[in-house]
């Protein structure tokens, strides 16, 4: 008996039949050769998906109008001719595994590079002239060549990208469509654009090859709300087979909105479900899929049982764990790697990298999955420190044969992020530390906390190799009071929130500090902090920032956040700054220091001579992030 029977229903959509209800988004692929052509790595990225049970797999970012509609480099041109064929094998790889084939259809119109788009105006200080009705003509039977071509290659589907800003949206908001023609002037005028896309294509492929059409429910403050958001779909009604809801616009980094479509830690699992329920309601001929952070089977099932959607698509639970689909059909919900929405892959995405914090074999399947794990000899391993990097290491190292015992000399695993455990919406975080504990236990690692690691206990054991991952330890800045007793931590403040008092300065504005200005705020406690940069300060997790600014607007704290300000001075009653050449000064019970962290590189040194093979991993070697812990400790695990 299927633990959720709802979501694993089979079901046919014209002539293309799924088999459940789970779809992979378009995530895109970065690495696009100069030709506008994906390679091997994107095929076996793309091919894992389907492997792990996905009903369809979507190839994001395939342009339809090349170079009038693209952003970018990172498009597939689907009219270049060497290229299709080799999408062809793309699609061949992803049914010889059961799924549906699905290549997205994109038009960046106004944001793209050749300055057109439905009307004039201006785009990031850019201006747009706005298309003739020939223009038009041509776009729309662009569109449906390039789903014929996609047909052609071996697709089952196409999913045109109607949402987030894109051309066919355009064409339908007021805000950026003024025209008085046939293509504008009224609602019906605006929605026939995406209307023509979508009988194009069936005119060029048949009724029965399925258009999923992925539109914004709402643009938020940026455009049109939901309720024109409901018109919105209900115009592609029968003429869409399958409408995609999601929300917001990304065209334009201008506003931190942009990240609306992909709800971040703040927010509860399925936040977007409600616009999906809406529009559900209205449809008479077409289906409708949810997206936004849904990650976990039971919920999806939920989402199918009660009619809210008929498909749910997720882009981030499936790259943390591919194998999504096929655990939860066997009723293994445990075993499924869970995501922690941190945003890394849209951080790291923005700078040509598709990764995931969690999985690190995500955009690498061709140089890992491809090849065997059982290492040719085994050996005895040592593992010093149970925090992120540490328990990937000895996870990977026992999955590859190997004999390991991990040395944590605190009581728990976890490391720093440990801190957080009281934090609401770190709750996702805690899902994983409690995933990766259990992957401990199932392969054989002897974990030894409240054990510190030395020389002498190796001495004794002779391990064949030792990996250190002792990690880092607070940065204190040398500020005058920096030893005053109304001085802590930010890890302190995190587990001792009922200590700080009813009002907290926090020195530092990356991430942690002002994770922590929420969280103070969540437990009634007043907290401002003081940064020296221009924003917060999260180099390689900007994406990430962006989802923190918008809580920090949402809780009206975006005031207590002093940018281009330096800590001077603690006192017994606060904390001194200056802004501008100006002294300032913030009344606090407690002053937090959360200025970064130091590389315990010093501590690992020592037990270089203690074992024939010896690594540092993770943050005590060059400092990082829980990316490049966990992907520095898969890979390291995996060469032994």
């Amino acid at each position: 008996m299927l633990k959720y029977p709802h979501l694993f229903s089979p079901i046919k959509v014209g002539n293309v039949v799924f088999r459940n209800r789970i779809f992979a988004s378009p995530t895109g692929w970065v690495d696009i050769r100069k030709d506008f052509t994906l390679g091997d790595d994107a095929a076996e990225y793309y091919a894992r998906k389907a492997k792990g049970g996905a009903a369809s797999v979507c190839i994001g970012e395939c342009q339809v109008d090349h170079p009038r509609g693209s952003r970018g480099g990172a498009c597939v041109d689907l009219s270049n001719l060497f290229g299709l064929f080799y999408l062809g094998k793309i699609a061949d790889k992803i049914k010889r595994h059961g799924a549906v084939a699905s290549a997205e259809l994109s038009h960046c119109g106004r944001y793209g590079g050749a300055g057109l788009g439905p009307s004039e105006g201006e785009v990031d200080g850019r201006p747009i002239k706005a298309y003739t009705t020939k223009d038009i003509e041509e776009i729309i039977e662009a569109y449906g060549r390039a789903a014929f071509n996609a047909k052609f290659q071996g697709f089952n589907m196409v999913t045109v990208h109607g949402g987030h800003g894109w051309l066919p949206e355009q064409f339908f908001s007021e805000y950026t469509n003024t025209r008085t023609d046939e293509w504008g002037g009224t609602r019906e005028k605006r929605a026939r654009f995406a209307i023509a896309i979508c009988d194009k294509i069936h005119e060029m492929c048949g009724k029965d090859f399925p258009i999923e059409f992925r539109i914004s429910a709402t643009e938020l403050s940026q455009g049109y709300d939901a309720a024109e958001g409901i018109e919105y779909a209900k115009a592609l009604d029968g003429h869409a087979d399958i409408i995609h809801v999601s929300t917001g616009i990304h065209g334009t980094l201008s506003n931190d909105e942009w990240l609306a479509c992909a709800p971040g830690m703040f927010q509860e699992e399925g936040a977007l479900v409600e616009y999906a329920a809406a529009i559900k309601k209205e449809m008479k001929h077409s289906l409708v899929g949810t997206v936004g952070g849904i990650s976990t089977p039971e919920f999806m099932e939920e989402v199918i049982a009660s009619g809210k959607a008929d498909f749910v698509n997720c882009a981030r639970a499936l790259m943390c764990d591919p194998d999504l689909p096929n655990k939860a059909r066997a009723g293994r919900d445990e075993d499924i790697r869970p995501c922690i929405k941190c945003q890394s892959c849209w951080s790291n995405i923005m700078t040509g990298k598709l990764v995931c914090a969690l999985n690190p074999v995500t955009s690498r399947e061709l140089e890992f999955d491809l090849t065997p794990m059982e290492a040719p000899v085994k050996k005895n391993i040592a593992v010093i420190g149970g925090g992120i990097a540490g328990m990937q290491a000895a996870v990977t190292a026992a999955q590859c044969g190997h004999s390991v015992t991990l040395y944590e000399k605190n009581g728990f695993l976890g490391g720093g992020m440990h801190c957080e455990e009281k934090v609401p919406f770190k709750k996702y975080f805690r899902k994983y530390l409690a995933w990766q504990t259990r992957n401990l236990e199932k392969e054989g690692v002897k974990v030894k906390l409240n054990t510190e690691a030395t020389p002498e206990i190796f001495a004794a054991t002779k391990p064949d190799v030792i990996l250190a991952c002792v990690g880092t330890k607070p940065f204190i800045p040398n500020i005058p009071g920096i030893e005053g007793k109304n001085v802590v931590t930010a890890q302190y403040a995190f587990e001792n929130p009922d200590k700080v008092g009813k009002s907290a300065a926090i020195i530092g504005g990356g991430l942690v500090g002002t994770e922590l200005s929420i969280f103070l705020d969540m437990e009634g406690i007043k907290s401002e902090v003081v940064e020296m940069g221009p924003t917060i300060n999260a180099p390689s997790l900007g994406t990430q920032a962006s989802v923190v600014r918008r809580e920090l607007r949402a809780r009206g704290k975006e005031q207590d956040v002093h940018y281009l300000a330096t800590a001077t001075k603690i006192t017994p009653d606060g904390l001194c700054y200056t802004q501008g050449g100006e002294e300032k000064f913030i009344e606090a019970d407690t002053v937090i220091v959360a200025a970064g962290q130091t590389p315990l590189s010093e501590e690992a040194f020592a037990f270089a001579p203690c074992a024939p093979e010896f690594q540092m991993i993770g943050d005590c070697a060059a400092g990082g992030n829980i990316i490049t812990a966990v992907r520095n400790a898969y890979t390291v695990a995996r060469d032994l």
